[in-house]
């Protein structure tokens, strides 16, 4: 599978603690991919022409103290429309945001705003929660058989090449529930277990196989998918979780499915959301 280049990236900042760790993160990931790096702060509208120089004062120091060469724009509006137009005008590969410590921003990564402009963006999108200490040793690929899934794990070991990649799925065994209802007993609920498990393995296989690295390890766990993954990205001390988003509907807005959703709110890493591009393209 092809995975297109990370030529530029939007990063939206609000100027807080919280935003300038996204900002570093976007110029380390700018500098090692040689992508071209914007840093968008969205202010109230109307704007008198005062507070937007003032804005691009304050962005512009802010930028200076976060490193690295960077271009900074100032937009009037709704923060989720406003960066999510702007990705869309600049054809941003990859967009970035803080999770905490952003009034705008952040703080709607528990709510509503972050997962619109999540399932609006037509860009993957990058949650940073954590200041950047180097570039990520540890990336987490959350899979299931979907083909977004596997989108999702080619745009980030590409993205990722130097880190070590820990390639995982996590469902309940179909008709495990039905079979207890109906009396199976230990070594039939086993033998199914057994059955699921040997099916997907060959499926993360043969994905494993066209990652570019390939995975350093994979796992197979029965459970609950939204729940678990955040906790075996903790157990595996990964800095990133990179998980995939579904179909768009006519509206261009993203199926943002329940791991997804569940991995943005809780998990401690950062999160990579990438979009179904093959869905977008048909």
């Amino acid at each position: 599978m092809d995975t297109s280049p990370l030529r530029h990236i939007l990063v939206a900042t609000d100027l807080s603690d919280g935003a300038a760790d996204a900002v570093r993160r976007a110029a380390q990931l700018a500098r090692e991919h040689h992508a071209q790096l914007t840093a968008v702060q969205v202010v109230p509208s109307p704007a008198a022409p005062e507070t937007t120089r003032r804005a691009h004062t304050l962005l512009t120091d802010h930028l200076r103290r976060c490193g690295g060469d960077i271009e900074g724009v100032v937009r009037a509006g709704d923060v989720a429309s406003t960066v999510g137009a702007l990705a869309r005008e600049r054809d941003t590969d990859l967009l970035v945001v803080g999770a905490h410590g952003a009034r705008r921003l952040a703080g709607a990564l528990l709510g509503s705003t972050a997962e619109r402009l999540v399932g609006t963006s037509t860009a993957t999108v990058l949650v940073v929660k954590n200041p950047p200490a180097g570039p990520y040793q540890t990336v987490l690929l959350a899979v299931d058989t979907s083909r977004a899934a596997t989108s999702a794990a080619h745009t980030a070991a590409a993205w990722t090449p130097e880190a070590d990649h820990v390639l995982v799925h996590v469902s309940v065994v179909m008709g495990e529930q039905l079979m207890r209802l109906h009396g199976a007993d230990d070594a039939a609920l086993a033998q199914l277990r057994h059955v699921s498990t040997e099916q997907i393995r060959l499926h993360l296989d043969e994905l494993a196989a066209t990652l570019i690295p390939e995975p350093a390890d994979t796992r197979i766990e029965s459970g609950h998918a939204p729940s678990m993954i955040p906790e075996i990205g903790a157990e595996h001390r990964a800095e990133l979780i990179a998980v995939g988003t579904g179909e768009r509907s006519a509206l261009e807005y993203a199926v943002l499915g329940s791991v997804a959703q569940h991995v943005l709110r809780h998990a401690t890493t950062d999160v990579l959301v990438v979009p179904d591009t093959g869905a977008r393209a048909r």
